[in-house]
């Protein structure tokens, strides 16, 4: 499995919002990290069916902020359309790309896993 890649990326502290999206067969899911002034994580999970409109939203998002606002701010806005998440507060600072990325995408389902991930300010 690919998600080997990810152990050697570090999530820090530059990075205080960011998102997976990750799609499967037959649904999907995504998480929202967002960093707390203690350097803990609240993460907000939803499962949608599907996905790419999501991600198409999220992009459209980006490219209209054009580097002027912070964009995970932009990014939030977008996924408060899917409705009140599960949430946690806090969760420890991955220790590891892999640590925060890699359920997600075992978890999911069919021949053709997606996901994308997504770093803000």
């Amino acid at each position: 499995m690919q998600h080997r890649r990810f152990a050697s990326f570090k999530v820090g502290v530059r990075n205080r919002v960011f998102v997976q999206v990750t799609q499967g067969k037959t649904s999907g899911n995504v998480k929202l990290f967002e960093q707390s002034n203690d350097g803990s994580y609240t993460v907000t999970e939803w499962s949608p069916r599907e996905t790419s409109e999501l991600i198409v939203a999220i992009d459209k998002a980006i490219m209209a902020n054009k580097g002027v606002n912070c964009v995970g701010e932009q990014i939030k806005a977008v996924l408060r359309k899917l409705g009140k998440g599960k949430t946690v507060k806090g969760v420890a600072e991955p220790a590891s790309a892999s640590a925060a990325f890699a359920h997600a995408v075992k978890e999911a389902q069919g021949d053709f896993i997606k996901t994308v991930i997504v770093f803000g300010c």
